[in-house]
């Protein structure tokens, strides 16, 4: 599988067998914002949908209950964000710049973070143990 990215305008321009009632959805969901359709190696599904708003995510995986979930990943602009940040990562702002950082190869060299120590603080009382 090559990586991609692929908006949702060009899957519908080039979708032409989508029934109506699906092609319906997808145009209702760019009237919330863009949708990106993302393709990496790395990912255990085979497509990552990232939605501008927490809405598009919402609907698109209403769309999806009862269905495989191991295909598809529906990700927001603020949970990517949200994910940047926990790891560490710049502060993506737009859907494009999430899919840029999905995209880029890994560091050559990835040193692992120490894990934190448990604190080994005597107890004040030994029976409460």
């Amino acid at each position: 599988m090559t990586p991609s990215v692929v908006t949702l305008q060009e899957v519908l321009r080039h979708h032409r067998t989508l029934s109506r009632r699906g092609r319906e959805f997808y145009e209702s969901l760019l009237e919330y914002g863009d949708v990106l359709a993302v393709r990496v190696d790395y990912l255990p599904g085979a497509m990552l949908w990232l939605v501008t708003t927490p809405k598009q995510a919402q609907l698109m995986r209403k769309a999806r209950e009862g269905r495989s979930a191991s295909d598809v990943c529906v990700m927001s602009l603020t949970e990517a964000q949200d994910l940047f940040a926990t790891t560490g990562d710049p502060h993506p702002t737009t859907l494009y710049e999430v899919a840029g950082w999905l995209l880029a190869p890994a560091p050559d060299e990835i040193v692992p973070v120490p894990e934190e120590e448990p604190d080994l603080e005597d107890p004040e009382d030994p029976s409460s143990l």
